[in-house]
């Protein structure tokens, strides 16, 4: 198998990656607005509010992908020995392969080092291995001066309602409820701009995969590599 063959799986990573990150800017606008929706919120409907589930699973899955991109390199052009059946797996290779896919992970180790120190890669980790929660905060100010503040476990309210003096002979149901929805810059990842940590992140994902590549150009040339174990 060439090199060429084996990018194929860490290129789809970037796309999915890509295709999450798009996903949560999409969560955050508001819906298209239609003649059926303008009947719905004249009745005091509201709609497009539940943008809270899609945002952080997209989240969730833009972490997710983009930091596989650093192990998948590794593994497929370098030594993974862990668990015990990549390392049985890797003991089986030609003598020749063994060797540059040593030199290569060799090589590789700095850059995989530090993108794997990348604070995100914190954030992935406390998400899928330690509390099941990101670290992220949403903070905003409804129409009313009201400071809502929440993440992916604290929704902010969907709506909000201008409350009405007690002596406001205003009737019942003229009053609509207003659509609470925060724009992209409200959101903070460990203090950091949430979208603008993001879209870095992405950004050094898709440098160290170049930088992967050109190395992978060198070091492994023509020579064949192994797939590796998908029945794992």
């Amino acid at each position: 198998m060439t090199c060429d063959e084996l990018w194929a799986g860490i290129a789809l990573k970037l796309e999915s990656a890509s295709f999450h990150l798009a996903g949560m800017e999409k969560a955050l606008q508001p819906p298209e607005t239609t003649a059926y929706t303008v009947v719905l919120e004249s009745s005091g409907a509201l709609i497009g509010g539940n943008w809270h589930r899609a945002f952080y699973a997209h989240l969730d899955a833009f972490l997710s992908s983009s930091r596989s991109v650093p192990e998948l390199i590794r593994c497929c052009f370098g030594v993974d020995d862990r668990p015990r059946k990549m390392k049985d797996w890797f003991d089986e290779l030609r003598p020749d392969e063994q060797k540059r896919r040593r030199e290569f992970g060799q090589k590789f180790k700095s850059e995989y080092e530090a993108f794997r120190a990348l604070p995100l890669g914190t954030a992935r980790h406390i998400s899928e291995h330690r509390t099941g929660v990101l670290p992220v905060a949403v903070t905003v100010t409804g129409r009313f001066g009201l400071t809502y503040i929440g993440g992916p476990t604290k929704p902010i309210p969907t709506s909000e309602m201008r409350e009405l003096p007690l002596e406001s002979n205003i009737p019942p149901g003229i009053v609509r409820p207003i659509p609470v929805r925060p724009m992209w810059t409200d959101f903070e990842i460990d203090g950091k701009p949430l979208f603008e940590t993001c879209r870095e992140y992405l950004n050094q994902a898709q440098a160290l995969t170049s930088q992967a590549r050109a190395l992978a150009e060198k070091v492994h040339g023509a020579g064949k590599l192994t797939w590796p174990p998908s029945d794992m």
